[in-house]
């Protein structure tokens, strides 16, 4: 069995999303640490002034946050490997999260939409560089590439 060979531009992007996932990972379990609870499941509502333990309980919400966005941080990196080894279903799922990237942080650099956490430059940025992974994924001989790759695995 011949294998495709794999262009430059699919390695460089899945080797991009990669690196971009490990350190969104890292970053994510930096944020863990530092939450500030002890105990990040269930902390118990303390009365400050009388010290005594009231009846409820709180979820600590910040940390089930950052536990699903770490959870979503290894979705690039599950494609940039299934892209590496040319899988179709890779490619179009990387499409679907490459879309989904472009359309709101270009609508937030042209101010269509807020975005408190991002400057312009870097909305602008991101989403030159998701456009530009989408031109790569939707470029004709790339498509055949995908689907000569898929067809000899079958």
């Amino acid at each position: 069995m011949v294998k495709s060979k794999r262009p430059l531009a699919i390695t460089i992007l899945s080797i991009v999303m990669v690196t971009f996932s490990l350190v969104l990972i890292y970053l994510r379990i930096q944020n863990l640490r530092s939450l500030p609870s002890l105990n990040p499941f269930i902390e118990t509502i303390l009365n400050q002034n009388f010290g005594t333990p009231v009846e409820g309980i709180s979820v600590n919400v910040a940390f089930f946050s950052d536990i699903a966005i770490l959870s979503i941080s290894f979705i690039p990196l599950i494609l940039g490997v299934g892209l590496w080894k040319l899988y179709g279903w890779a490619r179009a799922i990387s499409i679907c999260l490459l879309i989904s990237v472009v359309i709101p942080r270009t609508l937030a650099a042209i101010g269509i939409i807020t975005d408190k956490g991002t400057t312009v430059g870097t909305n602008l940025l991101i989403s030159l560089a998701s456009a530009i992974g989408l031109l790569i994924l939707l470029h004709p001989q790339i498509i055949i590439i995908f689907r000569r790759n898929t067809a000899r695995k079958k």
